[in-house]
C-alpha cells in the first residue's frame, strides 16, 4: 500500500501521528512480525521511531525488531524465512532480486535527495587534492565496497576523464575513516551523515565532492523488504506495516528539529550533529522511478549481469 507525501502530511498535520494509523480492535491479537534492520544509521529513523513510539502495536502489528550487521545479511534471512520483513540497503536488494532471490519490496526505506547532499568525499583541509586533476593514484576509503559509495565515486571519475582504475579503493569502517586521514593512511574518504556532519564539526576536513550526486536526483538509499511467501500469505500485515512506515517517515521528515534529540538516542549520534545534519528524507511512497537509477548502476558497477526494470 502507498501513500501521497501530500496525504500523510495533511493526515500528520489535522490529526496527529496515531490517528493516521489503521485502528485495529483492542479484543483482536496483534499480527506478529519478525524483522531486523542493519546497524542503527539514519536511515533506520522511521522504523524505529514507529516502534518507540507504539505507531506498530497501534496498528495490530507485534514488532520484533532485531540487528544484523549488513544488509546481505538482513537480505539473506529474509529470503530465508527466519524473518518476515528486514530493512536493507538497495543495492543489496536489487543484487538479490536479480539472482533470484525471493524477497519484495513492500515500502521504501530512505531517499538520496541531491537537493540536500548527506554523503561527500572529503579531505584533509589542507589536502592538495582540489578535484579529479589531482586523483591519479589516490586511495579512497569507503564503508563497503559493494555499496554505492564506490561505484558513484567512479562515476565522478568517468565523468571527469578520469579513469576508474587509477585510483585505489579500500574498505574501513566509517567510525575509523578521521583518524585515517589524520595519520595519511588515506588520501580521501566517503562518509554520509551522521558521521560527515560530526567530522566536519571539527574543522579539520573540507568536502571534496559530493559524488553521491552522481547517482541520479533522487535514488532510494534502502528498502523495507518482505518474504515473498510470507507477503503472499500475509498482505493485511504488510499492507499495516507499509503504512505505518510511510507515516513514520512523513512526520519524522517533519519534525526534524523537534526530535534531534530523541533521534540522536535512536541512531547513536549527538544531538547536536542530528541537529545540522542533511538530514535524509524517509520515503512516503514507492516510487519505480527512483529504484531504477541504483538497478542501472548495480550493472555499470558489475554488481548484477543483467538489469529489470524497477516494477518488477
Amino acid at each position: 500500500m502507498t501513500l501521497s507525501r501530500g496525504r500523510f502530511t495533511s493526515a500528520l498535520a489535522s490529526v496527529g501521528t496515531a490517528a493516521a494509523l489503521p485502528r485495529v480492535a483492542h479484543a483482536q491479537a496483534l499480527i506478529p512480525v519478525k524483522a531486523a534492520i542493519t546497524s542503527v544509521y539514519y536511515d533506520a529513523v522511521p522504523i524505529l521511531y514507529a516502534q518507540q513510539t507504539g505507531m506498530f502495536a497501534k496498528a495490530g502489528i507485534d514488532l520484533d525488531l532485531g540487528r544484523l550487521p549488513t544488509g546481505a545479511a538482513v537480505t539473506t534471512a529474509v529470503a530465508g524465512g527466519s524473518l518476515n520483513v528486514g530493512k536493507s540497503t538497495f543495492f543489496a536488494v536489487v543484487a538479490a532480486f536479480s539472482r533470484g532471490v525471493p524477497i519484495v519490496v513492500i515500502a521504501p526505506g530512505v531517499i538520496y535527495d541531491s537537493r540536500v547532499p548527506n554523503g561527500a568525499l572529503i579531505v584533509l583541509k589542507d589536502s592538495p587534492i582540489r578535484g579529479v586533476a589531482d586523483m591519479n593514484g589516490k586511495v579512497i576509503a569507503v564503508n563497503n565496497l559493494s555499496e554505492p559509495t564506490r561505484p558513484a565515486t567512479e562515476v565522478w571519475l568517468q565523468k571527469n576523464g578520469q579513469p576508474k582504475d587509477e585510483v585505489k579503493f579500500v574498505e574501513i569502517p566509517m567510525t575509523a575513516m578521521p583518524a585515517a586521514l589524520d595519520t595519511h593512511r588515506i588520501d580521501i574518504v566517503l562518509m554520509t551523515a551522521p558521521a560527515i556532519d560530526d567530522a566536519m564539526a571539527t574543522g579539520k576536513y573540507r568536502i571534496l565532492e559530493p559524488v553521491l550526486n552522481h547517482i541520479a536526483p533522487r535514488w532510494m538509499f534502502s528498502a523495507i523488504i518482505a518474504n515473498r511467501d510470507w507477503a503472499k500469505s500475509n498482505r493485511d500485515a504488510v499492507k499495516r506495516f507499509a503504512t505505518v512506515m510511510e507515516t513514520s517517515a512523513a512526520y519524522t521528515n517533519a519534525h526534524h528539529v523537534e526530535l534531534s534529540g530523541q533521534i540522536a538516542g535512536l541512531v547513536g549520534a549527538s544531538e547536536t550533529s542530528i541537529a545540522h545534519m542533511a538530514w535524509p528524507a524517509g520515503g512516503t511512497s514507492l516510487v519505480a522511478a527512483e529504484m531504477q537509477p541504483v538497478i542501472d548502476l548495480s550493472i555499470k558497477a558489475g554488481f548484477i549481469e543483467k538489469g529489470f526494470n524497477a516494477r518488477d
